[in-house]
């Protein structure tokens, strides 16, 4: 397993790790150590293998807890190689190492000749060998057997890694070949890659085969095999024989419609493993079946990605659809509820100058028709978003301001607040409106949610490192792990009478309009934590 930093002071680290399961926290003595992280706690979590070779992500019991997307987890939990995660402000991502035998492009370097080289014959042999061979019942069912098995091996995937490793398996099952390799052209650079070799050296690393011997099977299209290379009267002075000390070598062409796809290439250094125009046979017949079954997992593997390419733009187009649905709803909704609340201002101004409320029912309803007018407002917003107006902000003022628009509805739940603000918070750069509109959803959420006794409402702020952050937490029940991925989806509610829209809007003003960032916490039966992250010193472009 192989883990990539994508995020923070240790960016762009790789870390490989063998083992049932891999340690990760601040500590040196972890498998995978983050030390630049003041966040991601001495011994913060672990990586298993699960059924069905599922990684496991486990928290274990860290400070800041650990989180797959804007999700805390708490029990072992499932993940994709390339899906993120996150400790403390360090994004990680898994990726799958290749395959046993595989090789990374470049790690096989072909080693370049000074001359030209006559034409390759096809099955070459030394002077004075058997150049014809009558095949006994024994050699010929041997041969049959391995083709066999090398079609069985080459039907049962058809996952490109697997079948190159399973192929090479195959040959050197019954070819006496201390290296073998298989190449394959790069759709992109035209250039041949390694793409699998066998066996796999200690610690990587770059192996050199002669690209004078490739270049020859690849221009006749033909197998070429070298009995006593060093001897070979063509190929016994190239600088790459001799330097790399090949005695005997095999290459075959992997042809499919004429089109070289590739090649096998095998050799050996000792004296006592020489091929024979046999080997020759069994290698030139299993790259026949080889170059079919490689084209038939490379159109696999295109139809896959395009079938992928297809869902994601299906995806997008449902989104676009969604939103635009939002944006006339919204058109529709904000210019009849204006309709109705302008001249709810005015009997209500009339109501106040003829002294007919009292100053407590005045202040009430100050504070429901600001709410009303904000949430025209709003709606206007998605319906037609207009420039946001950075300016230097200061988060506990919008919680307070945000706060007394609701005390009304705190006092008349039983609500207890908390309130946990940050002394000396440095501003953030933000459109003070739009924040309001985050800390009203967020706090109007937590007491809807809270049903039971004690109903407590904590907001707190707080400097994280370069980030300010405010939380909003409440007792209510808490959410299900199935549900909390998807609640920053449009028209997405785990409420009867919700539209689904107010953690969407609060995700499009925190991320695509602050730049900030937006996580839930949340766990059955012990309530629900909503984190709002905004960086400092960064002005969020300005949406149009």
């Amino acid at each position: 397993m192989k883990l990539r930093v994508l995020t923070g002071d240790m960016e762009g680290y790789e870390f490989g790790a063998t083992g049932e399961v891999v340690t990760l926290g601040r500590r040196a003595e972890n498998d995978i150590a983050l030390p630049l992280d003041p966040r991601v706690s001495r011994f913060h979590s672990q990586i298993s293998r699960g059924p069905d070779d599922l990684w496991l992500l486990e928290d274990v019991d860290s400070t800041n807890g650990t989180f797959v997307g804007r999700r805390r987890i708490y029990s072992p939990t499932p993940i994709n190689p390339s899906e993120p995660f996150r400790l403390g402000r360090t994004w990680l991502v898994i990726e799958e190492e290749p395959p046993p035998g595989a090789l990374a492009a470049g790690a096989v370097v072909l080693i370049e000749e000074p001359e030209e080289q006559p034409n390759a014959i096809v099955f070459s042999v030394q002077p004075g060998a058997e150049a014809e061979r009558e095949l006994d019942a024994a050699e010929l069912a041997r041969r049959l057997g391995v083709l066999r098995d090398v079609s069985a091996a080459l039907g049962s995937t058809l996952d490109l890694s697997e079948l190159l490793i399973e192929l090479l398996r195959s040959i050197m099952r019954v070819v006496p070949a201390e290296r073998a390799f298989l190449l394959l052209y790069d759709a992109e650079t035209s250039e041949l890659e390694a793409r699998a070799v066998w066996p796999v050296t200690e610690g990587g690393g770059e192996m050199a085969i002669s690209r004078s011997i490739v270049e020859q099977a690849i221009e006749q299209h033909a197998t070429l095999l070298l009995s006593d290379a060093m001897a070979d009267a063509r190929f016994g002075e190239v600088d790459s024989v001799q330097d790399l000390r090949i005695r005997s070598a095999i290459c075959a062409p992997l042809l499919r419609a004429g089109e070289v796809l590739g090649v096998i290439f095998l050799d050996t250094t000792a004296a006592t493993h020489v091929f024979d125009r046999g080997d020759a046979e069994i290698v030139s017949s299993i790259a026949a079946q080889a170059a079919v079954a490689i084209e038939n997992a490379r159109l696999y593997t295109e139809l896959l990605q395009a079938y992928e390419g297809l869902q994601l733009a299906q995806e997008q187009m449902v989104r676009s659809e969604k939103l635009s649905i939002i944006g006339t709803l919204s058109a529709t909704v904000a210019h009849d509820m204006a309709n109705v609340v302008s001249p709810m201002v005015t009997v209500v101004d009339l109501a106040l100058e003829r002294g007919f409320v009292d100053e407590r029912t005045e202040a009430s309803l100050e504070r429901q028709l600001q709410r009303l007018l904000a949430l025209v407002e709003r709606l206007k917003s998605f319906a037609r978003p207009e420039a946001l107006q950075m300016e230097p902000t200061d988060l506990n003022e919008v919680v307070d301001g945000a706060l007394s628009l609701i005390r009304t509805e705190v006092h008349h739940e039983g609500v207890e607040l908390d309130l946990q603000l940050a002394d000396d918070l440095p501003l953030v750069q933000a459109v003070p409106t739009q924040l309001d509109r985050v800390v009203l959803n967020l706090a109007l959420n937590a007491i809807e949610a809270m049903e039971d006794e004690p109903k407590t409402l904590l907001i707190e702020t707080e400097l994280d490192g370069d980030e300010v952050a405010l939380s909003v937490t409440d007792t209510g029940p808490g959410i299900p792990p199935e549900q909390q991925a998807r609640l920053f989806e449009p028209f997405f509610t785990t409420k009867e009478t919700g539209t689904g829209m107010g953690l969407f809007s609060c995700r499009r003003i925190v991320e695509e309009e602050h730049g900030g960032a937006i996580e839930v916490d949340s766990r059955v039966g012990e309530g629900t934590t909503v984190t709002v992250r905004l960086p400092l010193g960064t002005q969020a472009p300005a949406k149009t």
